[in-house]
């Protein structure tokens, strides 16, 4: 839902009024050049939130944009985003000029659940518009005694973080869609012994919505089940607000 009439925004929030809250900006800390967490604070008593569930947070007054929160505790009131803000966008402006003490609107958390607690692995394979669903991920699968694996493609400049937070994530080279992929080559180099493991897991693939298509491809190749796959386009080259 990248832009809708004001009018049709504002028949949502009142039709859908019980799903709409008000968040208050706690804290705001500037990760890395192009990345950017901010806590929100909130009543959450009425959320019920499962890991890969997306919010819908009101950037104006009529572009609305999803995000999916790093940390969520209903319990404490809080929950926390990490924003990718390398593109230029009503969204990147919005987020990086918001201070501390400002509201917003939002959606409490819906959407389908991601995590596949039965899998014996968890492979993820995303870039940097993942990396607060990636922490997500690997809290919870950590908790239930596992570990998550897998290629995050990065700038360089975000490698820094996500090497302190993610730790049994490998980190490659954005792609050169000109070239062969260096996910795709990373997949292929990937010993037996070790790919028979991975066959009896579950793999999320995020982010750019070609990278997708091309590393669940190469996976079907390989005989994974469509079952064990799931997918979750953030952005597209050309096209705003997925």
């Amino acid at each position: 839902m990248p832009k809708i009439p004001k009018l049709i925004g504002s028949l949502i929030k009142t039709t859908w009024s019980k799903m709409f809250i008000t968040a208050l900006v706690i804290e705001k800390q500037q990760l890395t050049v192009d990345l950017l967490k901010i806590r929100f604070q909130a009543n959450l008593q009425d959320a019920t939130y499962k890991v890969g569930q997306a919010i819908l947070i009101q950037i104006s007054a009529t572009e609305y944009r999803n995000y999916t929160p790093s940390v969520f505790n209903k319990s404490e009131g809080y929950f926390d985003v990490i924003f990718h803000q390398a593109a230029e966008g009503p969204g990147t402006t919005f987020f990086k000029q918001i201070n501390i003490g400002e509201t917003i609107i939002t959606s409490l958390p819906r959407g389908r659940s991601i995590y596949n607690s039965k899998a014996n692995y968890h492979f993820f394979y995303g870039d940097d518009t993942c990396i607060g669903i990636c922490e997500a991920l690997q809290e919870i699968i950590k908790k239930d005694q596992g570990k998550l694996i897998g290629i995050l493609e990065l700038d360089p400049l975000s490698i820094s973080y996500a090497y302190q937070n993610l730790k049994h994530i490998d980190f490659i080279n954005p792609p050169d869609y000109n070239a062969i992929s260096p996910a795709l080559d990373y997949l292929s180099n990937i010993d037996e012994y070790t790919w028979n493991k991975y066959t009896k897991g579950h793999f999320y693939l995020m982010g750019n919505g070609k990278s997708i298509q091309q590393f669940r491809k190469a996976l079907r190749e390989k005989g994974i089940p469509s079952e064990n796959i799931t997918t979750q386009p953030f952005w597209v080259k050309g096209k705003i607000g997925l």
